[in-house]
């Protein structure tokens, strides 16, 4: 994530807040409990909300609450197929599954790692495409990772009362080039990224049957597949 513009656009900023807030909400969002969320006044998400239902982006409710409409479908699939991320996730992950730990691939979004993959062992790779909700960036190995390649105003904004802790944190992934988060149960979670400029991070979690540099080893290859997998798409 880039540095605030010298002159940036407001009302796309807002409108893009207001967007992603309706997505990440399950259900139907109210003008009035959004508004708060996002320290915005009722009339100005209400006029937000209505654009992108003229845009097909979100979808007005008899009770006039909103949620997301068709038009999301479209932008996801075009915004997935551009990228490349999720062909090289289906490509390269399943790969991992002899290592009999959970496997995922996230996004950052503010302060919380959105997962474009996640799965558990056993489970079919069809299910582990957008299977699993957000999770605070801070207790996830991708989102501490994600956190590292962010500009400091940018972790500042999201985390100003964690900021000291989190730098030194932070410090030590970028050094390493990896995230590691053990967990008090005696597992373990390691992140490494994917793309440079960085765009995403792969992960496994749990207690792995391979040791842990060779499991190192392993998402490094498979963060270059997928690296690959975007090149052949952006081609």
């Amino acid at each position: 994530m880039s540095s605030l513009p010298a002159q940036p656009n407001r009302s796309v900023m807002e409108g893009l807040e207001v967007l992603f807030a309706v997505v990440q909400e399950r259900g139907a969002v109210r003008v009035r409990a959004l508004a708060r969320e996002l320290g915005m006044t009722p009339t100005r998400v209400q006029r937000y909300l209505g654009t992108l239902a003229h845009l097909g982006l979100a979808h007005r409710l008899p009770d006039r609450s909103y949620r997301v409409g068709p038009g999301i479908h479209a932008l996801s699939a075009l915004s997935l197929s551009a990228s490349g991320l999720t062909a090289g996730a289906m490509q390269v992950l399943p790969r991992l599954a002899d290592l009999e730990v959970i496997v995922a691939m996230g996004v950052l979004w503010r302060n919380t790692v959105s997962y474009l993959y996640f799965s558990v062992p056993g489970m079919p790779m069809a299910e582990a495409i957008g299977r699993s909700a957000g999770y605070p960036a801070e207790d996830s190995s991708i989102g501490l990772l994600m956190l590292a390649h962010a500009d400091s105003a940018t972790v500042g904004r999201y985390f100003p009362e964690d900021l000291a802790r989190l730098r030194s944190r932070l410090d030590e992934v970028r050094r390493q080039g990896y995230a590691v988060i053990d967990r008090p149960n005696g597992e373990r979670s390691l992140a490494v990224p994917v793309g440079s400029p960085v765009v995403a991070g792969i992960a496994v979690s749990g207690k792995p049957a391979k040791p842990w540099p060779e499991v190192l080893e392993r998402l490094r290859a498979a963060a270059i597949g997928i690296e690959k997998a975007m090149t052949k798409t952006a081609v």
